[in-house]
């Protein structure tokens, strides 16, 4: 079911807010330009990309999402996988009608592109990965989710994230901008936790893409961060030495959240890569 909720125009751009199946998708611009879907991280929403979409919504049909149980989407039961996510993302292109969109997938969302891909590489024109990997959980990290699952449940949400955001962005960044992580952080305190420990469970039982990675035959970016504690540089090089239509670019003094703590970086890096397709 799709719903228009909302339409405005700003400086001659229209904006479209739209329920499809529970989930709140944002587009912005000419439906008959180059779509890109960006799909947030865990545990971010939509608005991560703001001032991606700022940048590129002249010139492209720009489009973006809360995945099921954050920001605005319905939660449900919480019961998610990668699989239910990736069944979403393809409703949303259905419904939209999307011809060989482009996707942009951060952290967890780019868990979400590679499956996606895996199961219908013809579906898109070029795919953009930022601070992701193709590996499954090991024990050790399933184990250190499930962990986080049983402390959400006994401390709350707040715990959770001062850890998680002690890891996600660099030393640098959290001392020269501590009002916009607390702001960042209560956006997400307000999301419903069934939700969060949902996206906990899909990442624990997402299956391993790497072998999908040499069957890749269209354009692909991918963008890493320097000081990135989660996915590391390395880990995105050997991605890209798989992948034979591949450019890596590593943005210096970046964190995880790399178009947040650098954002300039991380749109001149978009633009360079999308002036080639």
């Amino acid at each position: 079911m799709c719903m228009l909720v909302f339409t405005s125009t700003l400086q001659g751009v229209t904006m479209n807010k739209i329920i499809i199946n529970g989930l709140e998708v944002q587009t912005y611009g000419k439906n008959t330009n180059q779509s890109i879907i960006f799909i947030h991280g865990f545990p971010f929403d939509h608005t991560l990309w703001d001032n991606v979409i700022d940048t590129f919504k002249d010139t492209y049909y720009c489009i973006s999402y809360d995945i099921r149980g954050f920001g605005n989407s319905q939660c449900n039961t919480g019961q998610y996988t990668m699989e239910s996510y990736v069944e979403d993302l393809e409703n949303i292109i259905l419904e939209l009608q999307l011809d060989k969109p482009i996707l942009c997938g951060f952290s967890m969302g780019g868990y979400i592109t590679f499956r996606a891909n895996e199961k219908q590489p013809e579906n898109y024109k070029a795919l953009i990965f930022a601070n992701t990997a193709t590996t499954s959980d090991n024990d050790e990290t399933k184990l250190k989710r499930s962990g986080a699952i049983s402390s959400i449940d006994k401390d709350g949400v707040e715990p959770f994230l001062d850890k998680f955001f002690s890891v996600a962005f660099s030393e640098d960044y959290t001392k020269k901008e501590p009002l916009r992580l607390k702001k960042l952080k209560d956006k997400i305190m307000n999301f419903n936790p069934v939700g969060i420990k949902g996206g906990l469970l899909a990442m624990i039982s997402r299956t391993d893409t790497t072998k999908s990675l040499q069957k890749i035959d269209i354009p692909v970016l991918l963008i890493s961060g320097k000081n990135d504690k989660i996915i590391s540089p390395d880990i995105m090089e050997q991605m890209s030495n798989s992948i034979k239509n591949s450019t890596l670019v590593s943005l210096s003094d970046s964190g995880h959240a790399s178009m947040i703590e650098k954002p300039e970086q991380f749109n001149s890096t978009l633009k360079v890569f999308l002036k080639t397709l």
